[in-house]
Order: structure tokens, then sequence, then C-alpha cells
């Protein structure tokens, strides 16, 4: 497989390289506010059932970025660090619509050699709208092959998920 470059032609790095040191968020889940949009709704004025993906991966990258310090851009490219996707899986509960912000909670699941596992759930208000589960893989970019979370970023990761209010799921 060829190297991964940007618009720019920059190749990712050829080794993958750790944040530089463990942050720390406050106590509580991670919350990522959308606005929905009168464009982001279909004629039956509810939100677009692709967008309930979108959304949910947007929270997660903004998750990246307060948790570790970079988002996908820079964990690839910076970093040599990808996290595909392997797995996604969505339940939604009630319509979204354009009426009020959408408050997307990042939850933790579980921290896997070379895998991360969210939940995100999204509320309009109160209103439970939908949730997603999610599972990533930390590969090498250059060569997309599996890697070990770096230790600064899995202690990053493990600080959060022991402060977000809900516990690690056990491995089944």
């Amino acid at each position: 497989m060829s190297k991964l470059t940007d618009a720019r032609g920059i190749k990712a790095p050829t080794e993958t390289h750790d944040i530089d040191a463990i942050r720390e968020l406050p106590s509580g889940p991670f919350v990522h506010d959308i606005t929905v949009g009168w464009g982001d709704c279909d004629p039956a004025q509810i939100a677009y059932t692709a967008n309930i993906p979108a959304w949910s991966l947007q929270a997660i990258e903004a998750w990246y970025k307060a948790c570790l310090g970079v988002d996908w851009y820079a964990i690839n490219l910076d970093n040599g660090i990808g996290t595909p996707f392997v797995h996604l899986d969505f339940d939604m509960v009630s319509p979204v619509t354009p009426r009020s912000v959408l408050a997307c909670r990042v939850y933790v699941r579980r921290i896997g050699r070379s895998s991360l596992a969210h939940r995100v759930e999204c509320f309009q208000g109160e209103r439970l709208c939908f949730t997603g589960q999610t599972v990533a893989a930390f590969v090498a970019a250059s060569r997309m092959q599996p890697v070990s979370i770096p230790p600064n970023m899995r202690e990053s990761i493990k600080h959060y998920a022991e402060r977000q209010e809900r516990p690690l799921e056990a491995r089944a």
C-alpha cells in the first residue's frame, strides 16, 4: 500500500508517535454540541438518516481533540496513526429537528490493545434522539497495520474513562 499523503503531498510518517504528555479532562462525559439546520432535514422535516453517523463521528473527533490534543488529520499526519472504524451501530429513538441544539455525549466503552470503543448518546433538551456504538482500530497510517495504542494516548483515554461517570464495559 502506498503511503498516505495530504493535499500538499505531505506523507504520513513511517513511524508512529505518541502525544507529548498525558492529558486530563474535567469529570463527566465529554459533550459536543451540533446546530441542526433546515438543510439537515428531509421532506418529513426530520434529520436525514445519513446525518446520524456523521454527527456521531464529528462528536468523536471533537473528543479526540479534547482528550488527546489531536484531531484525526493531525493524528494521521503528525503522529502516523490512523483510527479507521471497524464497527458502527446506531439506534434511532426520537426524531432530530432544527428546533434545538443536538448535544452529543461521548463515552469510552472499551480500551483494547489496538482498538477503542465509544458510545455516543445524542439529546435535544432532555429527549434522547439516538445512540451509537463504534469501534476504531489504531493502525500505522503508512502501512494500515494494527499498532498498540501509544502509552500517553492510552493513559489519557484511561483518565477520561475513569472520570466519565460510566464504567467501562467488560470484554465479551
